[in-house]
Order: structure tokens, then sequence, then C-alpha cells
């Protein structure tokens, strides 16, 4: 999925230690890197877990979760 695609609140399908899971996005920041460019972070919770993550990167996202998931 692309950055653009995520909505604050929506639940999705990602990929977390190596298993599809559905995780709930709390925010989408910018955070800074070393060069001074700014990059966007996604932080998410593992909704079978209750664990906080963060993402570095949309791809991990792979479909919005359907009712049925």
């Amino acid at each position: 999925m692309k950055i653009s695609d995520i909505e604050v609140g929506g639940r999705y399908v990602a990929k977390v230690s190596g298993v599809l899971t559905i995780v709930r996005v709390l925010a989408i920041r910018d955070t800074w890197t070393r060069n001074g460019s700014s990059r966007s972070v996604i932080d998410v919770v593992n909704e079978r877990t209750g664990r906080r993550t963060t993402f570095r990167s949309a791809a991990r996202l792979r479909r919005p979760a359907g009712k049925e998931a």
C-alpha cells in the first residue's frame, strides 16, 4: 500500500514478525533523519497481542481488514 492510502484509526492486514495479523493505525507522523530530511512512520497496535509498534514503510500493510477477518 501507499502512505496516502492509509487512514488513522483504520484496521489493516499487516505482516508482523513473519505472520499476517490485523493492526490498527494510531498515527502517521514525520520523523527526521540524520541528513536532515523527513520521513513518514506509522504507529500501529497489534490487535492480537495489544503491542504497539512502528512501521517505517507502508509496504508492511497488505490490505484493509474486512469484517470477516
